[in-house]
């Protein structure tokens, strides 16, 4: 088995990095081997022929495609998807080899252990609709928060691999240097640094701010990029 990990597709608009000739990798691969997405999948949107259309692409791709949550998701209908256990933790099928993979969830992925904490803050949901083209569920509530945690607790706050959209708030300064772009923390972000002081992990990998980046030593900025998991170098 193999697994490697991207950052957002943002439905049709960033999913050619997945043709054959961005990821020529792929065409060896099979159902037991897996893409993980690092938010804004954004093939759960509007149910569009365009969008329906690029579902079923995904699907006809050798591997299984597995994504976190990004802020740029139809929250609400993720929500009304077929939910089951899978791996070890709580999943929303998409089709037979495109899952959701839930918040505050540990999966056992190519024999290695992987938290999954989706969600982010859409810095242009001023712009946006609520119920249309933004949510507010985009951040975990409290319910969600308390799950992540036991389910840490469980794992004795230890595992391989993280696998978020957006970062710690402690992150943010080597992702930007003095770039003023981001927009402040939030509850999501303040959170994840106290998952940072507490979790022992080898690599985590998160999207949301279009970046390539390798911060060392053990985070990774994933946007066109496709790496091994537990890997930070691009194919």
């Amino acid at each position: 088995m193999a697994a490697f990990v991207t950052g957002d597709t943002h439905g049709s608009t960033d999913i050619h990095k997945l043709s054959a000739r961005s990821f020529p990798e792929g065409a060896s691969l099979t159902k037991d081997d897996y893409l993980i997405i690092a938010g804004d999948f954004g093939l759960v949107w509007d149910f569009t022929p365009d969008e329906l259309y690029w579902r079923d692409w995904l699907e006809r791709r050798p591997w299984t495609t597995l994504f976190v949550d990004g802020n740029h998701e139809n929250h609400e209908a993720l929500a009304e998807l077929p939910e089951e256990r899978w791996h070890g933790g709580r999943v929303h099928r998409l089709s037979p080899s495109v899952l959701h993979l839930m918040r505050g969830q540990i999966f056992d992925i190519d024999g290695s252990t992987v938290f999954t904490m989706g969600g982010a803050t859409s810095v242009d949901r001023a712009w946006r609709t609520n119920g249309q083209s933004w949510w507010p569920t985009e951040l975990p509530d409290a319910d969600e928060f308390a799950e992540a945690r036991s389910t840490l607790d469980a794992h004795d706050w230890e595992v391989d691999y993280v696998v978020t959209h957006c970062c710690a708030t402690s992150v943010i300064g080597d992702v930007y240097g003095d770039d003023p772009v981001w927009q402040g923390p939030d509850a999501l972000t303040d959170w994840f640094d106290v998952v940072e002081h507490g979790l022992q992990y080898r690599m985590w990998y998160f999207g949301h701010h279009h970046i390539d980046r390798t911060i060392p030593p053990d985070h990774r900025a994933l946007y066109q990029d496709i790496v091994p998991l537990g890997g930070t170098e691009a194919l």
